[in-house]
């Protein structure tokens, strides 16, 4: 029975601890509040006294006016109109240079310097429209890919459109492969590039004699095969040459002299061709379209001019977007180990594609190491992604190189030979005029520029510079947390006299009644003894104390109890000390006639005479 009592004793005890650890918990998690919303005030009020301070001191034209104390509001509005309109035309005048700097911030001229007495001949490429060679077709056909069978002459025309394969032909290559035998394994495995380069046109075949500076040349010595974006073909002073496992780069560069007897290349082809002419630098493929179409019967001569643009290294400075080329040693190029052109970046990009939608390359590709040529059984799926794969609208982060040269056809004349007219069928390619012509791209507004335009605008308008904004850096941000810190007791004492003089202050004062209602004056009666009674009316004024106004102080505006015992003490010990009066209450209602004792006590000696009622 006695373990009952002590047993809800000890639950009454663990529930009152229960009780007051969770009070604890709520007057800490208060505290953190309160203090948290203290240091937020007192960072605000020091942003404001540093906005004040900033205002008065700048150097800025007009903002001291705005702050000014004694200032009329008239003048600070019409400093504020003024340096608001300042700022406006400023921001204007500044946003439309940043445009000019991101659009146009270089110029494109002629270069009267141009001295170089050599150019690069440009590459010329030859495309025949039918680069096979019968013979070995069929001996390809029928030794490897027939298995030395009946019946082998059906992978013939596969063979031939294959020597032409190109983003144009890949759907008519495809729509052969439904006449080919579905069980030829040797089909299914084979090296495309390779079967190319065995059924392909030989360089004898194909042309008959060349001369170059107007002298005789070996042709085959000087084209080269290549199998490109436009099918099998051979070029002249071409970048690069290639066999069926290998791309090299072509080291021997033919230049022309202001000296030289003839500018240009005169060939005799044996097929009929599509001929290119484009730079050296730039990578034979897709991007080029051909300038001419040779027939077996006719003479073609054109004059080609070059113009080239370089930019100066100053443009270095400005962004790809901005001077909207790229230099050969900024960007390098994802597959291949070779300077960056235009025509490789886009040639990167179509290979890219390619890899996206077939996960292979196309056989005209060189061979690029870890990454799959694609083989018959892809055909079908390049068929189809055709269009997505040579879209250029995806490439759109190729740009010109920063040295570019194109060529133009200034001259282009075309004979057809007769039995009559017994002339040599050949093409001509020549330079027209010397000296050729150079563009330079340079700087026109630069960094530099820009700087020194912002800096006078801003200062013309506004007298800004650039330590005004170190200025406002140090103001707004070092010098009001700083201030936070060092001065927190001064902010305290600031913050706690402003918001008490926002507090509207309450009249609790005790008054008659019949205030406003003033009685008529009343004939005074001589009292008994000869001494004058006073007027009620004029005595209950006498003796009336009006209650001084009482402000809510502190207490309505602090909300932590220990800060509210500080308002206090401080209010205590700016008070003067306490003096002893006594006191003399009178009646609250007219008919009752203080005693003459009490009033002669009160007007002898210095006393308070409440008329109220007494709490």
């Amino acid at each position: 029975m006695k373990s009952q009592p002590s047993t809800k004793r000890k639950e009454r005890s663990t529930v009152r601890n229960k009780h007051r650890s969770k009070r604890g918990q709520k007057m800490a998690a208060g505290t953190g509040t309160e203090s948290r919303l203290l240091t937020f005030r007192l960072v605000r009020r020091s942003f404001v006294l540093q906005t004040k301070e900033f205002f008065d001191n700048s150097t800025l034209h007009g903002v001291r006016y705005i702050a000014e104390d004694g200032r009329p509001f008239f003048e600070r509005f019409m400093w504020f109109c003024f340096v608001a309109f300042g700022f406006i035309a400023a921001v204007v005048i500044i946003f439309s240079l940043w445009e000019k700097f991101q659009t146009n911030p270089t110029i494109t001229g002629l270069d009267t310097d141009f001295h170089n007495q050599q150019v690069i001949f440009p590459t010329v490429l030859l495309c025949p429209t039918a680069p096979f060679d019968d013979e070995a077709v069929h001996r390809v056909a029928y030794q490897v890919l027939g298995g030395y069978e009946d019946g082998s002459d059906v992978y013939e025309p596969f063979l031939r459109l294959l020597t032409q394969l190109s983003y144009d032909s890949l759907r008519e290559v495809a729509a052969t492969l439904s006449d080919l035998p579905a069980a030829s394994s040797t089909l299914r495995t084979a090296n495309l590039r390779d079967l190319v380069f065995q059924v392909a046109v030989r360089c004898n075949d194909t042309f008959a004699v060349c001369r170059y500076k107007d002298e005789n040349i070996d042709c085959c010595d000087m084209f080269k095969p290549i199998y490109t974006e436009h099918g099998f073909c051979f070029g002249f002073n071409a970048r690069y040459t290639n066999s069926w496992n290998v791309e090299t780069l072509n080291t021997e560069v033919h230049v022309l002299f202001e000296t030289d007897k003839k500018w240009g290349l005169t060939f005799e082809p044996l097929r009929e061709s599509h001929i290119f002419v484009h730079s050296y630098n730039e990578i034979s493929g897709w991007d080029f379209q051909p300038q001419v179409l040779w027939d077996v019967d006719s003479k073609v001569e054109f004059l080609i001019s070059m113009k080239q643009t370089y930019t100066t290294d100053d443009a270095q400075q400005l962004s790809i977007g901005q001077r909207k080329c790229i230099f050969p040693d900024e960007e390098k190029l994802q597959f291949y180990q070779d300077a960056y052109t235009f025509s490789g970046c886009m040639k990167e990009c179509r290979i890219a594609k390619s890899m996206q939608f077939c996960k292979c390359v196309p056989p005209f590709y060189a061979p690029i190491r870890s990454i799959p040529i694609c083989r018959v059984a892809n055909l079908p799926c390049l068929s189809e992604y055709t269009d997505n794969i040579t879209n250029i609208h995806s490439c759109q982060s190729c740009e010109l190189g920063c040295l570019n040269t194109v060529y133009d056809i200034e001259k282009y004349s075309k004979i057809i030979r007769t039995e009559e007219e017994q002339q040599e069928a050949q093409v001509t390619i020549e330079y027209l005029t010397w000296p050729i012509i150079r563009y330079k791209r340079e700087v026109l507004f630069g960094w530099v520029d820009l700087l020194v335009s912002f800096g006078g605008i801003a200062g013309l308008f506004l007298g800004f510079s650039l330590l005004s904004g170190v200025e406002i850096i140090y103001f707004f941000t070092m010098r009001t947390f700083c201030m936070v810190h060092k001065n927190r007791e001064e902010l305290v004492a600031i913050e706690r006299q402003k918001r008490i003089k926002a507090v509207r202050r309450l009249e609790l004062g005790l008054r008659p009644v019949q205030q406003h209602r003033r009685p008529q004056p009343q004939q005074q009666q001589p009292r008994a003894g000869g001494m004058d009674q006073p007027n009620p009316y004029e005595r209950a004024q006498e003796q009336q104390m009006l209650i001084k106004l009482i402000s809510h102080d502190a207490k309505l505006l602090l909300s932590n109890r220990m800060e509210q015992f500080d308002a206090q003490r401080y209010t205590m010990k700016r008070m003067p000390p306490p003096r002893k009066h006594s006191v003399v209450t009178a009646t609250d209602t007219h008919r009752v006639r203080p005693d003459e004792q009490l009033a002669a006590r009160g007007a002898g000696q210095e006393s308070y005479v409440y008329h109220g009622f007494l709490p």
